[in-house]
């Protein structure tokens, strides 16, 4: 292959990266923008992400041969089930807490990884690895310092949980790769959205259009597109390059409720998010050079 087609798809996979991180990164966005009830807010998010991520897969062709047992499995399921309460847990989290809080948590997702690689698939832990996770582990207990009521101190652990399951299902999907991911993502929005459906209070009324809008675009732009360009970005990219590219969701995220709504949070808590993002991004930094 010439040269200059492999510059090109390595420039094209890293747009897609950098395009999939700014659509994750708006998730603070519409849930300050949506004024509606957890529940009902998740119930619709994972129903719209469900019918995105099904013509996607009709699309692409995986629906005409598609077997469950083959396709998702018991494997799929279990790492369907995890996906879905990491679903939910990140739009609570973001509801009781700053976006910058719950994006401090959210960036040890690396070392979240490594810990459950180590523990489920025996991998080995470097020492810069576990010096890296210290320090941001450092900033993530600066920012939970500055949590005040039981809000914040909620949210926190939610996204605490959050991010732990978001790490299993990448663990998971690395342990069991002949799952077809799509379907599998598709399954924990069903999942998800079945159950929120079945909390929401019976007295909550029907969005109207103006939310429904808002919730498609929800689900299109951090579940359905973002993830499509962070699959077929990351085929061109380094791993470690994709990960590090993708950090920069936890910048723009606080970035953009700040903008539009004029949420800054305390200053502990850019202080620890500042410490944990040094960390996570020096570390794979590391991971990226060193593979060069």
């Amino acid at each position: 292959m010439p040269h200059f087609m492999k510059v090109s798809r390595h420039t094209l996979g890293l747009i897609m990266v950098c395009l999939s991180a700014i659509l994750w990164s708006s998730a603070g966005f519409f849930v300050r923008m949506l004024d509606m009830n957890t529940w009902a807010m998740v119930a619709w998010r994972s129903l719209f992400a469900l019918m995105s991520l099904t013509v996607l897969l009709a699309w692409s062709g995986h629906l005409h041969h598609f077997s469950f047992r083959r396709n998702v499995g018991l494997k799929g399921l279990i790492t369907a089930v995890v996906m879905a309460v990491s679903m939910f847990c990140y739009v609570a989290a973001l509801k009781l807490t700053s976006v910058a809080g719950v994006m401090t948590v959210y960036a040890t997702i690396p070392f979240f990884a490594m810990g459950l690689s180590w523990l489920i698939q025996k991998k080995k832990i470097t020492k810069r690895a576990l010096i890296s996770a210290g320090v941001s582990l450092v900033g993530v207990i600066v920012m939970a310092a500055s949590a005040s009521g039981k809000g914040n101190m909620a949210g926190n652990a939610l996204a605490l949980l959050m991010t732990a399951g978001f790490a299993a299902s990448i663990v998971l999907s690395g342990k069991w790769p002949e799952m077809n991911l799509p379907a599998v993502t598709a399954l924990a929005c069903a999942i998800c959205g079945v159950f929120c459906f079945a909390m929401m209070p019976p007295d909550l009324p029907f969005p109207g259009l103006h939310d429904l809008l808002w919730l498609l675009a929800f689900a299109l732009a951090t579940q359905s597109m973002s993830y499509l360009l962070f699959m077929a970005g990351s085929r061109y990219v380094d791993p470690a390059e994709a990960s590090l590219i993708a950090q920069t969701d936890i910048v723009l995220g606080p970035l953009w409720v700040w903008i539009f709504f004029s949420e800054l949070p305390p200053g502990s808590t850019l202080l620890g998010a500042a410490v944990t993002f040094i960390a996570v991004t020096g570390y794979l930094a590391g991971e990226y050079y060193l593979k060069r």
